[in-house]
């Protein structure tokens, strides 16, 4: 779970343009709130969005200058492109402060599944995310769960997540997050069956026998 350090800073510009002229500058439209500071709506440049989602997901913070004053921000949320999901079509920026807590799903990043799939188990995710609080400057983009030492019918529960400082998980600390299975079997027919498939072509090849020789 390792944190990304120093300071990012992403330029925007104040909207005032319609939302095609935006699009067509390759720029993507999206608003700023949040404490001590109204609504606003803005725009980047589509590289540097995408830069800062791709290092800070949407639960670490990072810093914006707006107008030349500079904030620390969030993603709060994203609008992908519906056919396209790696397109960013409008975002929220939430400006915190030193003494906000943010809440945000946090992913689970399994680690160490091959030497338990190479002795023929099945891994699990059960839950793809799980809830947690933090300040701000303090959260992860991911929990990384080992899950190489696990066998047949182990789980891990929310509980057994490693938290770094500063970080509390908000779900259930029972919720299951894995468990490790063995792959289901086919069933074979049972004894019964192949008997009653036996004798239904056994009928079949007598009522042939009596139709041959009722045609004789």
């Amino acid at each position: 779970m390792e944190r990304l350090r120093g300071v990012h800073t992403m330029k925007l510009e104040l909207r005032t343009n319609p939302l095609r002229q935006v699009r067509a500058e390759e720029k993507v439209p999206g608003v700023i709130y949040g404490r001590k500071i109204a609504p606003k709506p803005i725009q980047v440049a589509y590289k540097d969005i995408m830069k800062m989602y791709r290092q800070f997901g949407t639960s670490m913070t990072f810093h914006v200058d707006l107008e030349g004053e500079e904030h620390q921000v969030y993603i709060k949320e994203l609008q992908l492109n519906p056919i396209k999901r790696t397109d960013i079509v409008h975002f929220d920026l939430q400006k915190v402060t030193a003494e906000d807590t943010i809440s945000a799903d946090i992913s689970i990043v399994l680690n160490g599944k091959d030497p338990v799939e190479a002795r023929g188990l099945i891994v699990q995710l059960v839950s793809q995310t799980v809830l947690a609080e933090y300040s701000p400057g303090a959260g992860v983009t991911s929990f990384q769960v080992d899950v190489s030492e696990l066998d047949e019918g182990d789980v891990l529960r929310v509980k057994d997540i490693k938290l770094p400082e500063g970080v509390k998980l908000v779900d259930d600390p029972e919720k299951m997050i894995v468990n490790v299975t063995v792959p289901a079997m086919e069933e074979e027919p049972a004894d019964d069956d192949e008997e009653a498939i036996e004798g239904e072509d056994d009928e079949d090849v007598e009522v042939e026998a009596i139709k041959q020789k009722s045609e004789e």
